[in-house]
């Protein structure tokens, strides 16, 4: 089987669960802000908790838990590569409510976003 340059194409043949699985995880780290599992059943013509079962059977978690994984990491290193303020970070990882956001990456890391700023950054900078 060929490799698909562009994953979310929809296919005719039959699809291996690999390939399954290897599109949801593609979703999750090129569109983690919008990303969707559905979106990935309906480009392979299949179910949507057919999907959900392969990703889960090959990854050991779910499609949720690697897509909310993806997006912590990538908060974090915001958090500690950027200037943007907290708010623009959670948007761009794509989450709409700064609570649920807070409590998710307070769970993660142990403490709040702006903590997790201040220790990362303070460990960076040279000491004089």
């Amino acid at each position: 089987m060929t490799q698909n340059r562009f994953p979310l194409e929809p296919r005719t043949e039959t699809v291996s669960r690999e390939a399954l699985v290897q599109a949801a995880l593609h979703e999750i780290t090129q569109n983690y802000r919008e990303a969707s599992l559905s979106n990935v059943a309906r480009a392979y013509g299949v179910s949507l908790a057919y999907v959900s079962e392969c990703v889960r059977a090959q990854t050991g978690r779910t499609y949720k838990e690697l897509l909310q994984k993806h997006r912590m990491e990538t908060a974090a290193r915001l958090l500690r590569r950027s200037d943007m303020n907290i708010q623009q970070i959670i948007s761009m990882v794509g989450y709409e409510n700064t609570s649920y956001f807070y409590r998710l990456f307070h769970e993660r890391y142990g403490v709040s976003p702006r903590e997790y700023r201040q220790v990362r950054t303070a460990r960076s900078r040279p000491r004089a």
